[in-house]
């Protein structure tokens, strides 16, 4: 039987909560009770995006003693061509978070497409601007410096679930490719070699195909996406 307290909060209007340790105790709440249902744990990279959610990026509304969890992603392969080198496509191998010792933590990526979560009520073009810009050092607009051709696909995939009786889970992803080259990202400095970071990697040279590299991003610099590199 429901108390009287239990009614009054089920009577409550939907509450919208911007309280980002909510948001963050809220998405590890996910990570762990879909490891604990399903027998395996989620792929690293929706672990990885689910732990960078924010205000800005996400909605958790409260309602009738239920959270709801909401956000949206845009997914997208990273096609290279430089004269010399040929058509190469850039693959997310691998994640990882350098610690308090100075040693990085390691795990792979799973699904080889860069995701990355979008703003709150913004396009997907202007999503995959900004992840360009901000991590990869592209001036996507404007008159100057190393320019991305982008296409945004009309494919869309709503994830939606029920992760717990008092716990749903709401992901809209879009997906898109970004078309640059080697040469840029390096004259950006926005890539790395994994050597360079003190991450040990298989296969690292970027001057074979399959090499390896680093995108750093994070204020702090702590965190990083590795990439192989696959000639087509």
């Amino acid at each position: 039987m429901s108390t009287f307290h239990d009614k009054r909060e089920e009577a409550r209007p939907p509450r919208l909560v911007r309280d980002q340790h909510l948001i963050t105790s809220c998405a590890l709440d996910i990570i762990a009770t879909v490891e604990q249902t399903r027998g395996i744990p989620l792929q690293p990279r929706d672990r990885m995006a689910l732990k960078l959610l924010t205000p800005r990026n996400s909605a958790l509304l409260l309602q009738k003693m239920r959270q709801h969890l909401g956000c949206r992603q845009i997914s997208f392969d990273i096609l290279t061509d430089d004269l010399g080198l040929g058509t190469h496509q850039l693959v997310p191998s691998g994640v990882h978070v350098l610690n308090k010792a100075g040693l990085w933590w390691s795990d792979g990526y799973g699904v080889g497409r860069f995701l990355w979560n979008l703003y709150v009520d913004e396009s997907p073009q202007t999503g995959m601007s900004r992840v360009l810009e901000r991590l990869f050092k592209f001036e996507v607009s404007g008159v100057f410096g190393p320019r991305a051709n982008m296409t945004v696909l009309e494919k869309t995939r709503t994830i939606e679930g029920e992760v717990r009786p008092d716990l749903r889970l709401y992901i809209h992803r879009r997906e898109g490719t970004v078309e640059t080259s080697l040469r840029k990202l390096l004259k950006a400095q926005a890539i790395f070699r994994p050597k360079d970071l003190g991450l040990c990697l298989e296969g690292s040279n970027i001057d074979r195909d399959n090499g390896r590299i680093v995108l750093l991003f994070g204020k702090t610099k702590r965190y990083a996406v590795s990439f192989t590199i696959h000639k087509i």
